[in-house]
Formats: structure tokens, C-alpha cells, sequence
């Protein structure tokens, strides 16, 4: 829309958009938002409940995709990715995680990156021997959330192990290079 000033020079007027923004929220309360998200998904791994954990992830074989660092260490779909998560939470009793350097950065209104370290244990029961094993984890963790629908759901998650850190500390021999494994 344009009027004209006093000396007849036209001003366009800002004409707020017709389509809702899809929040109102501040920064730190997306962050906040974003962070209770990722406890929601543990929480739900916790309690076995796998409905709620689905409803966490993007609903599309198309788009979410997921690398975890135990088998299959091939791209994820959806439908693999919660079929494989179902196998994994059934078989650990006791589960507990703890989050920490927990960092989220927002893209934009719609989009975060939440990248942390996860550390997990349990007790790993294999129900064909009747047995149990300690199972004790830390991975770095990286989820991509898209706001969709009202909430933040993850599109895309990457967990992966910490290498051998006595690989990249030990200090090369004389003449000897240190060079990286490929």
C-alpha cells in the first residue's frame, strides 16, 4: 500500500503479511522449547513408550533420516530408524541418560540444531539366555528439529562413539608421521 507525504512523494506503508507467523516466542523460549523436545524423546526411550517417541520424529520416509553408532551404520529412514529404536529400548532395562553441553542453535523460527553429549547405560537382557549385561555409552549426539504442526519434531539425528582417544594423544615416534587412518 502507498500514500503520498506532504510534497507528494509516495511512501509504501509495510503491509503486515496475512499469513501467521508460525510462533510468537522469543529465542531462549524456542531454545527452552527445543531442550525439553530432546528430553521428551529420552524420556519416552525410557518408559518404552514408542507412540510418544514416534510422535517426536518427522513422519516421512522422504524427508528424516538418521546415522546411529551401532548397526545398521547405513542411512536410517523413518520407518527404520523407530523400528530399530523399538528393538534397542526393549532390550535395556534400567535405561538412564544424562545430557550435557547441551547447545541449540536456531536457523530461523522453524529450524534448530541441538548438538550435545549423551551418555547412557542400562542393563542390555538377552531374554533367550535369561542373562543380563551392564551396557554403559557416551556418543555425541546431533539433532536437526523443523517446527511443524505446533511443536519441534526431529528430522534428522546422528549419534556417533568417541574414537580411542589414545589413537589421536600418543605422540608420534622419531621420523615417524602421524597421519590419519582412512
Amino acid at each position: 500500500m502507498s500514500v503520498a507525504n506532504s510534497s507528494g512523494i509516495l511512501l509504501s506503508r509495510r503491509v503486515k503479511s496475512q499469513r501467521p507467523l508460525p510462533h510468537e516466542w522469543t529465542e531462549d523460549q524456542l531454545r527452552r522449547q527445543v531442550k525439553n523436545a530432546i528430553f521428551r524423546v529420552f524420556d519416552a526411550a525410557k518408559s518404552r513408550d514408542f507412540g510418544i517417541l514416534a510422535s517426536m520424529h518427522y513422519p516421512s520416509d522422504e524427508i528424516f533420516s538418521k546415522f546411529d553408532f551401532s548397526a545398521p551404520y547405513k542411512r536410517q529412514t523413518f520407518s527404520q530408524a523407530l523400528m530399530h529404536e523399538e528393538v534397542a529400548y526393549s532390550s535395556i532395562t534400567d535405561f538412564n541418560y544424562e545430557v550435557s553441553e547441551l547447545r541449540i542453535d536456531l536457523l530461523n523460527e522453524k529450524v534448530a540444531i541441538a548438538t550435545f553429549l549423551l551418555d547412557t547405560g542400562g542393563l542390555f537382557v538377552n531374554d533367550y539366555r535369561f542373562e543380563g549385561s551392564p551396557a554403559r555409552t557416551k556418543l555425541r549426539a546431533t539433532m536437526v528439529f523443523l517446527w511443524k504442526d505446533d511443536k519441534w519434531l526431529i528430522v534428522h539425528e546422528h549419534f556417533s562413539s568417541f574414537p580411542d582417544e589414545t589413537e589421536f594423544t600418543r605422540q608420534p615416534k622419531s621420523g615417524e608421521l602421524k597421519t590419519a587412518k582412512v
